[in-house]
């Protein structure tokens, strides 16, 4: 975990990797969903995320196309998309170390091997992020 200073208070964080996809065109959201949510995971050893560091893994469904049609017409937004993924790991030497050498290549590979099957990698976008909360009313 990274650890950084706000207004004078140590804060620790994590990196977080968000997958933002669109289904093959051949699939329907449903189908696209149900193999991320029961076939995805079998795809590579059942302790990948111990060998990727992996602290946290969210997947994030739309609900039906019809319920977001008023928030995207308000925003004249482009379509939304199939799913989501939120993975939390420490830092960008967890990625660098065991994303890219060992048993967690490995995994990492049979992960992106898998998501041919369902994912349009041409129309989706990944990229690492940091979260700064700006308002918790817990």
């Amino acid at each position: 975990m990274c650890t950084k200073q706000i207004a004078g208070t140590k804060v620790e964080s994590m990196l977080k990797l968000t997958f933002c996809m669109h289904r093959l065109p051949h699939l329907t959201r449903d189908e696209f969903q149900s193999y991320w949510q029961n076939q995805h995971p079998r795809s590579a050893p059942s302790n990948a995320a111990e060998l990727l560091g992996i602290r946290k893994y969210v997947q994030i469904f739309p609900i039906s196309e019809e319920e977001n049609k008023q928030v995207k017409e308000i925003r004249d937004s482009a379509d939304e998309f199939d799913g989501v993924a939120e993975i939390w790991i420490d830092d960008l030497e967890t990625f660098t170390t065991k994303w890219r050498t060992g048993e967690g290549k490995k995994a990492f590979e049979d992960f992106l091997e898998d998501e041919k099957n369902f994912v349009d990698w041409e129309r989706s976008v990944c990229f690492f992020a940091e979260e700064k909360v700006v308002l918790n009313n817990r």
